[in-house]
């Protein structure tokens, strides 16, 4: 049974999935079977509080469940997660994400470098049915598809990492609430000379099968937020001027795609996934164009 008592890792996880809901059991069940010698707490964050939020308070009585506004942001829900938990490593996934057998022992191992502020692992394509099933894993994760870097890095995936509490506790709150961590806090620790590890053996598996629609609006939703960060509103001919290079992005995001494919030994998945991914990042590129043009719209909160 997941623990409380003097936890050495915390698990921060947003409830926020509108489709396969139900996969945050098998994440939940793969934590709980990892527990032994190692003491974790886990931390939902819930703008849904449905029926499978009630389920897992029946379940699970020792995970900790925020309630929160249907309309809050993601990063918001993991900010308030980590202020509800206590543990000195602080490990960020997402409810249809499912770790693999030892994965908190990896962290933890990880951590026993007093110098590394955080550490992240490669990622699993756990939905494997259909070319989209393949689409909308490349299209997010094909970097991080194993093997990754192992050692020093300077990239992590924002669904399978781990920081040092004191890292995030020194933090500006803003910039844990105002974007994902791994374009708003990433940076920031990172020019503070902050060490991060890359590590193969940290598996998680990411198992969301997403209808087309709604991976092609957040497709868009994400690509208009990150497009509206990068500049001032009032730096309108860098913005203008990104918005009419957008143009260019399918051409190297598909190339890009295909080549860590290649790297990974996928590139009989991408080729079969290859005419639905152009369509995702036709999408990806006219909400770059949005966001530069026109700011987040909200976006940031419709994210799941």
């Amino acid at each position: 049974m997941i623990s409380n008592t003097h936890p050495q890792i915390a698990v921060v996880i947003g409830l926020v999935s509108t489709e396969d809901k139900e996969r945050i059991f098998e994440a939940l069940a793969s934590l709980d079977e990892q527990q032994g010698e190692i003491v974790c707490e886990v931390i939902l964050a819930d703008r849904r509080q449905d029926e499978i939020s009630a389920e897992i308070a029946r379940r699970y009585r020792s995970v900790r469940v925020i309630p929160c506004h249907p309309g809050m942001s993601l990063p918001t829900m993991r900010t308030l997660a980590f202020e509800a938990s206590s543990a000195p490593i602080v490990a960020v996934t997402e409810d249809h994400c499912v770790p693999s057998a030892g994965w908190l022992g990896e962290v933890l191992s990880a951590m026993e470098d007093s110098t590394v502020a955080a550490v992240g692992g490669c990622v699993v394509n756990g939905v494997t049915d259909t070319p989209l099933d393949w689409a909308t894993f490349l299209c997010e994760y094909s970097a991080f598809s194993p093997p990754v870097a192992e050692g020093n890095t300077s990239a992590l995936p924002g669904m399978n990492v781990a920081y040092r509490r004191t890292a995030l506790a020194a933090m500006d709150r803003r910039r844990l609430t105002e974007g994902f961590w791994e374009t708003t806090v990433h940076p920031v620790l990172a020019a503070d000379g902050a060490k991060f590890l890359s590590r193969n053996s940290m598996v998680m598996n990411h198992c969301k099968k997403f209808s087309f629609g709604l991976f092609a609006e957040q497709r868009f939703l994400y690509s208009r937020y990150y497009a509206s960060l990068r500049f001032p509103q009032h730096r309108i001919f860098h913005r203008l001027a990104s918005a009419l290079a957008s143009v260019l992005l399918p051409t190297l995001l598909l190339w890009r795609m295909q080549k860590a494919a290649a790297a990974k030994g996928l590139s009989r998945e991408f080729l079969s996934a290859s005419p639905i991914l152009f369509a995702f990042v036709l999408i990806w590129s006219f909400g770059e164009g949005v966001g530069y043009l026109l700011g987040d719209g909200d976006s940031l909160a419709k994210i799941e």
